[in-house]
Formats: C-alpha cells, structure tokens, sequence
C-alpha cells in the first residue's frame, strides 16, 4: 500500500468526518482540509480531527476562488477528496491533482444523482441504494464509477437506519478506492442517457399527501425522521410532525385525512388503510422547517 499520497480533503459534516479520520488512520498525507462557510455548526467534528491533527483547516465562501485554487495549486496534491461536499468544483480545480479528484455518492449512480440521496429511495420505496465512489468530472455525479457497493432497504427502515450503515461502510471504501486509482484503476464510465436526478428535499415536500396513498405516506415518514425534520399533517388548528408510524390496517378505520385519538393513541385513516402514529409532536406552525442537509 502506498501511504505517500498526498490528498487535499473537502467535506461538510460528521459522514465526511469519518472518511477523513479513516484517511489518517491509513496514514494518507492529508496537508489541508477545506469545508465551506455556513452558518451552522455541521464541520465542527471535522475541524477538531484537522486541528488534533496538525492539519491546515480552512473555510470559504467560494471553493473555485483564485485563493482556494492557488492555495490547493500550491500544495500539489495527488488527490482531491470530496464526501457530502454540495458545492461542485470548477474546472481549473479538477485539474489540479496529479490522479484527479473523488467523490463519495451515497447511491448507487447513475441513480440518484445530485441532492438528498439518503431521503429520496426511501421515501420512493426502492429496494436496494448504496454507496459510489466516483471521478469527478464537470458534471453533477458524472464521473467514471470507481467502486460501488449496494445496500438492501426494508420496510422496516428509517433514514438514521441507512445513516448507521454509511457511517460503518465509509470507514473503509475511500481507502479501497484510493487504493485502485493509484494502481491505476481509471473507472467506468457512466451512462449519461440512464438514472435519475434529484434536488435537495424542500420542507414543503415533506408534507403528507392523503391522496397519494398510505404507502407514499409511509414511506415519506421513514425517508425524513430523525435527525430531519419529519414528514407532517396540517390539520384544522395545527401541524402534526411524524417521527415513526406503522400501517396497522388496509382499510379506513375512521374518516379519510383526520386524525383520529383513540386510548391515548393516534390514528391517521387513508383511503387504501390506516396508520397508527408512534411518534410525534405537535406545532401551531411548520416555519421552523428547513431545507434538509445532504
């Protein structure tokens, strides 16, 4: 194994933490690592590992800045690391490491590309996702496969579920992936006519629809939970937010779309069955929702 590859590490919160730490303690070279300047506290996992660890730490507005390039340019990397980094690198950074730059897609491309990925197979009911490490080219989540590995989703499963299996995947496949592409693996391309693309999860989105069904809403519910902001219900005088829930019947066991209190528990009946709500919390309003974090 060829622990002299130096990589520049970019990423935003506690996922890409644990790439980074599995990065040292591979013994990778790592002189700098970049995360981008919002207004919340999601890097802090990563700043304290740069920091104990002698690492360069910076934060920026613009990643493609002249100031970020020279300074990558500078250092000279043989690779350009990105995991659960939203901003899209320019060309003139692309071009800068000597074995280019990866990315770490939680699915399994060329589906799922762009924003949300740990929401969208859920709430859409697929069966499998997964993990991609890829090239980065110019495009969104375009670049050659370099390794991928599936994930079985269940009934059953709530996003924290499928975040429990990252957090234990990531901390060996960027090293696996970096392994191969300094002995030469290039990666295979991907259809650009297959696949699907998605947009960051909007709260308005996580609004329960009786019409579409009790699976759909179900399904809603466990893609958006905790640590999200959850799936909701508006009713007469108050919004209802879904933690967890169960379909208990295929029949309405009440009148369809009004919450139902019956022995301490509720009930939400839908045309095509019923669900019993576990848990979840009740808001005069919804405004305190926002968009959610990749």
């Amino acid at each position: 194994m060829n622990r002299n590859c130096s990589i520049v590490f970019l990423g935003e919160d506690a996922f890409s933490n644990v790439v980074l730490v599995s990065l040292l303690k591979a013994g990778y070279k790592i002189p700098a690592v970049i995360t981008p300047l919002y207004n919340n506290n999601i890097h802090k996992k990563m700043e304290y590992t740069a920091l104990q660890n002698n690492i360069e730490y910076i934060r920026t507005k613009n990643i493609n800045s002249d100031t970020i390039i020279g300074k990558i340019a500078e250092i000279k990397p043989d690779l350009l690391i990105t995991v659960h980094f939203e901003k899209l690198l320019g060309k003139a950074l692309i071009n800068i490491p000597s074995l280019g730059c990866l990315n770490l897609h939680p699915s399994i491309l060329p589906f799922y590309r762009g924003m949300s990925p740990q929401h969208w197979p859920i709430i859409n009911g697929e069966k499998k996702t997964g993990i991609t490490v890829h090239f980065i080219d110019e495009g969104i989540d375009t670049g050659n496969i370099v390794l991928q590995y599936e994930i079985v989703l269940n009934d059953t499963m709530y996003v924290h579920d499928l975040q429990m299996i990252w957090a234990k995947m990531y901390q060996t496949v960027m090293c696996e992936a970096i392994e191969m592409v300094i002995n030469g693996e290039k990666g295979e391309k991907q259809s650009l006519t297959d696949g699907s693309y998605y947009g960051k999860l909007k709260s308005e989105q996580c609004e329960i629809s009786i019409v579409q069904g009790i699976k759909r809403a179900y399904n809603l519910i466990r893609g958006v939970s905790m640590p999200y902001h959850g799936a909701y219900i508006q009713t007469k005088d108050k919004m209802i937010i879904i933690w967890k829930a169960e379909i208990i019947s295929n029949q309405p066991l009440g009148k369809t779309g009004e919450i139902m209190t019956e022995n301490n528990k509720l009930y939400l009946p839908f045309y095509d069955g019923t669900l019993l709500i576990n848990k979840y919390a009740i808001h005069e309003n919804y405004s305190e929702i926002k968009e959610s974090k990749k």
